[in-house]
Order: structure tokens, then sequence, then C-alpha cells
């Protein structure tokens, strides 16, 4: 009986885990991509709003998928 409540426990956690890590994943990346922007507006003044965007949003894909 202990065995099976240790396995249903390590199930459960590996679960939360993963949900947790989806979550949380495209928080992290859209921080990254507002950091980059505040940093390419600070490099760049002349740069419009939405060029910037699509640098950081490349760069940050790029980062991600290594």
């Amino acid at each position: 009986m202990k065995k099976y409540k240790s396995i249903i426990f390590i199930i459960v956690a590996l679960a939360l885990l993963y949900i947790a890590k989806d979550k949380y994943s495209s928080f992290n990346i859209s921080k990254s991509i507002q950091a980059c922007l505040m940093g390419q507006k600070k490099l760049n003044p002349d740069l419009s709003r939405e060029e910037a965007e699509n640098i950081c949003v490349e760069y940050v894909k790029e980062q991600v998928n290594k």
C-alpha cells in the first residue's frame, strides 16, 4: 500500500511540474521580449516600436530554440 502511495505522489508531482513549466515559460518569454525592447529603444532611439519588437521577437525565438 505504501508503495502505491509513493508512485501516485511521484506521478502527481511530475504532472504538476509539467503544467507549471508550460504556464511560466510563456511568461518568461514575454518578459525577455519586454527587456529586449527597452534595451533596443535605449541603444537605438530612432527605431520605431514595431521595428524593435520584430528584432526582439526574432532574437528571443532564436535563443529559445537553441
